[in-house]
């Protein structure tokens, strides 16, 4: 008997540290949504209250937001239309997406990731699992058109993607400790730097930043890169290969983020945007905003963009000035 309550206790001390470091994709999602704070205004509405995951912008200003559960991209112009975009019911989920003069690179899940908690009733906690996803990167082009579909393998979890070249992105893992290059016109995935930072925690801890690689984006010849509660960065190199090892640049838990052309981190924590200077310091940018997985900074400097997840309320696109 005391070995079986041992056994509970261990088993529900491992839900409940997973269930808390992935909320921002299973309760997180229903948490009822803030008051506007004055500064934040609603560019467009989207037509669904599931949760959104990444977003980017191309250079004619138009605005690209994944919808995880819904399986679709849309398409946000600058006026606050929106379309979808792209969608493909047959997947699981939609996670990032990026893009280059020829298209996009879309993340998809072919299998689900999140699942019920061991005995938890219908409609109860849920815990992510990552380890068999079936991830791939749909490759399509400026209009939308399907083009191909790049298979990663079991054990693999893409999420965060940005562009790192002309023609060749780099991705987060989320469960196997990697970032990985994406080279869409050669249609091929190659392992570009794996660490033990980028991994998950396991065991999870409790309250902890248990999560591994998640947002990335490229700056300077750098790759940020957010994983286990930080954002760390490594060097591209010669032929754009890692340089050396990644190093901790600012220790702040982002889902994704924002890099602004002066080199300063913008992202949603909770209600609030969080800012870190080029130098690595943190500080509050904006509180009191509605809640978000990823942000976007203009090419010019001058304006913040986020997607909405959480509350029952359709899901809006929101920004803010940049002093």
């Amino acid at each position: 008997m005391a070995k079986n309550m041992i056994r509970v206790a261990i088993l529900l001390t491992f839900v409940i540290g997973v269930f808390a470091s992935s909320a921002r994709l299973t309760r997180g999602q229903n948490a009822p949504a803030p008051a506007n704070n004055p500064k934040v205004e609603t560019v467009a509405t989207l037509p669904s209250s599931g949760p959104t995951e990444n977003i980017c912008q191309t250079k004619d200003g138009n605005f690209f937001v994944t919808g995880i559960d819904d399986r679709v991209l849309y398409k946000i112009s600058p006026s606050g239309t929106v379309e979808k975009f792209y969608t493909m019911p047959t997947l699981a989920a939609f996670v990032g997406v990026a893009t280059n003069d020829n298209g996009f690179a879309l993340i998809s899940f072919g299998k689900p990731f999140r699942h019920p908690a061991p005995g938890a009733a219908p409609g109860g906690p849920q815990v992510i699992d990552f380890s068999d996803v079936d991830p791939a990167i749909q490759v399509l082009d400026k209009s939308g058109k399907f083009i191909a579909t790049i298979p990663g393998q079991m054990g693999e979890a893409f999420n965060g993607i940005a562009l790192a070249g002309k023609d060749w992105y780099l991705a987060a893992d989320s469960n196997a400790g990697s970032v990985w290059r994406i080279d869409p016109g050669k249609k091929k995935i190659e392992l570009w730097i794996k660490n033990d930072v980028f991994a998950p925690v396991k065991p999870p801890v409790q309250g902890g930043a248990n999560g591994g690689a998640n947002g990335i984006k490229v700056h300077n010849g750098f790759a940020y890169v957010g994983s286990r509660g930080a954002v760390y960065r490594v060097k591209i190199g010669s032929g754009g290969k890692a340089e050396g090892d990644p190093v901790m640049f600012a220790q702040v838990r982002y889902d994704d983020f924002a890099i602004a052309p002066d080199g300063a981190i913008y992202g949603p924590v909770g209600n609030t945007i969080t800012k870190v200077s080029p130098t690595g310091e943190v500080s509050k940018f904006l509180e009191d905003v509605p809640t978000g997985p990823g942000a976007w900074v203009t090419a010019d400097g001058k304006w913040l963009y986020w997607p909405t997840r959480g509350g029952a309320a359709p899901q809006r696109l929101v920004r803010t000035a940049i002093p």
